[in-house]
């Protein structure tokens, strides 16, 4: 998969959560920090990002991104972050 169907697939897990897709329909560096999910919201998103890379994210950041803003380390985490976080564990995983 390449960069840009990776992104497609996130925006698309995301537009099944998001009430509002503004957000990620305006901008490539939108920040987690200003999607307004909730933890369980975030559960669910990375779960279904996870089974559908056939990866595993690492659990500081499902662990700590629900959180958001507070956490200063992921506040700043775009989705395009994101997209090459995903694209970065799935190289990783080949290469195993």
């Amino acid at each position: 998969m390449n960069h840009a169907e990776v992104k497609q697939h996130v925006i698309d897990t995301l537009g099944k959560i998001l009430v509002d897709k503004s957000l990620i329909q305006q901008e490539d560096d939108a920040l987690l920090s200003k999607l307004v999910l909730d933890e369980k919201d975030f559960d669910r998103f990375f779960d279904e990002l996870q089974c559908e890379f056939n990866i595993t994210l690492p659990p500081r950041i499902k662990k700590n991104i629900a959180h958001l803003p507070e956490d200063p380390t992921y506040s700043q985490l775009t989705l395009q972050g994101l997209v090459d976080l995903i694209l970065t564990q799935m190289k990783g995983k080949k290469n195993h």
